[in-house]
């Protein structure tokens, strides 16, 4: 029997530092009836993305108009991303690549599709979208998305994904990877992993902090990572979530095995 419940979606940070911000969302736990086992981490779900949020025109790395409505019938993967993250969304990245080959292994690249959707629109231009995508190998089911600020804002509160801009720490020598340029602010956002089903709901999702098992990044992301992302990448978050358990989510949502 389905039923109602509630999670807080605490935020998480791209930078070190964390705000309070909390949102509650009430959702609806479906009966499974799939013929894979429920994932053994994340939480199972199911809930609308609305459907003014799923026609917003985000566009791809390589300006092609995306909106999430186009994608309806596919099982699709989704996390916030920004590319001059020092941190975090390298990790996520990098656990995504190993979801994307194991997707594609399974013979599923046509059904399963991956977005990292920016959390910072004032500098993911199509360049850098483009350039990290290239980083990570360009792969057909897995794109990185933008649209203007209120787009952002809008796409991502249809997700109760919160995100702010903040100052960097004064004395900062971190700079732009692909243009040179000093970064002088940071996002701090939610590091939440969502899994959409064919009828555009969210089916799936995890909270925590991405666990790459020391995974080395491009040479330029790994140049780019910030102590605080080299501590990351090596040590293990609890909570935390492997390419495994987004490969268990999509297997639960699809119906088909994903191994690693």
């Amino acid at each position: 029997m389905a039923f109602a419940a509630a999670i807080t979606l605490p935020l998480a940070a791209c930078s070190a530092s964390t705000t309070a911000n909390n949102e509650i969302v009430s959702i609806t736990t479906p009966t499974p009836d799939s013929s894979v086992a429920a994932p053994t981490n994340g939480t199972v779900l199911d809930l609308a993305v609305p459907a003014a949020v799923q026609a917003l025109p985000l566009v791809n790395q390589d300006g092609k108009v995306t909106p999430l409505s186009s994608l309806l019938g596919k099982t699709v993967v989704v996390s916030p991303s920004l590319t001059l993250c020092q941190e975090v969304c390298p990790l996520i990245s990098a656990n995504f690549a190993q979801s994307v080959s194991a997707v594609d292994r399974a013979g599923l690249s046509e059904q399963v599709v991956f977005l990292e959707v920016t959390v910072d629109p004032g500098r993911d231009d199509l360049a850098h979208l483009k350039a990290y995508q290239k980083l990570f190998g360009v792969r057909a089911n897995w794109e990185f998305l933008r649209g203007d600020t209120d787009q952002i804002a809008s796409f991502w509160k249809g997700f109760h994904l919160s995100f702010e801009k903040t100052a960097d720490d004064p004395g900062s020598q971190a700079r732009d990877w692909l243009t040179g340029k000093p970064l002088t602010y940071d996002i701090e956002h939610q590091n939440i992993v969502y899994v959409l089903g064919p009828d555009g709901h969210i089916k799936w999702l995890v909270d925590a902090a991405p666990n790459v098992g020391g995974a080395i990044l491009p040479p330029t992301l790994q140049k780019f990572l910030s102590e605080e992302g080299i501590k990351n990448q090596t040590s293990v978050a609890d909570p935390a979530w492997t390419s495994a358990d987004v490969n268990e989510a999509v297997a639960y949502v699809t119906g088909h095995a994903v191994t690693g």
